[in-house]
């Protein structure tokens, strides 16, 4: 059987978000809390969680020392083995050998895409103001923001950090 491609970008990363949404409806409703002993449902949001915060987001290491320690049992993966399949209800292996949870992923893939767009409209201002900046210089050069599609194209061809070599003025400033 094939796995299934991975649920969010290789690149999606939360790290920075610390709200994760929950869809309290969905959650009281679905199976984990309905079927599950309360030990393994405490487990799966923690590991939802650690999931969130995970590059890829929404994805987590299919080892089960990770997931103990993920999941609130620290060393005792023993003890975390007795509610694996619980705990990771929902979650699917995909082809990069990690586990994603559909619906984590589908709110992760949101906010990474929200994301983005904030980053895209920073550097659009910031394009707006250098333009500004040069126009009242007497500078004829005007840069164009990029549409989104083609600012996210361009993130994956030049290095994110947008680091162009040069030292910044601190740096330069000790040496």
């Amino acid at each position: 059987m094939t796995k299934p491609a991975p649920l969010t970008p290789a690149d999606s990363d939360l790290s920075d978000f610390g709200f994760m949404p929950l869809d309290v409806g969905r959650f009281r409703r679905s199976d984990l809390v309905t079927q599950e002993e309360p030990e393994a449902i405490v487990a799966a949001v923690l590991l939802w969680g650690a999931a969130w915060h995970s590059k890829p987001a929404g994805s987590l290491s299919n080892d089960d020392r990770s997931l103990a320690h993920a999941a609130g049992f620290g060393r005792a993966v023993d003890a975390f083995r007795s509610i694996r399949d619980a705990a990771l209800r929902g979650f699917v292996e995909c082809s990069d050998g990690r586990l994603y949870h559909p619906v984590v992923a589908e709110k992760a893939r949101e906010a990474w895409e929200a994301k983005l767009k904030r980053l895209w409209r920073t550097e659009c201002a910031t394009i707006r103001k250098r333009n500004e900046r040069a126009e009242k210089a007497g500078i004829e050069t005007r840069e164009e923001c990029p549409t989104f599609e083609d600012w996210r194209a361009s993130r994956y061809s030049r290095d994110v950090t947008r680091d162009k070599g040069d030292k910044s003025h601190a740096t330069r400033a000790i040496g």
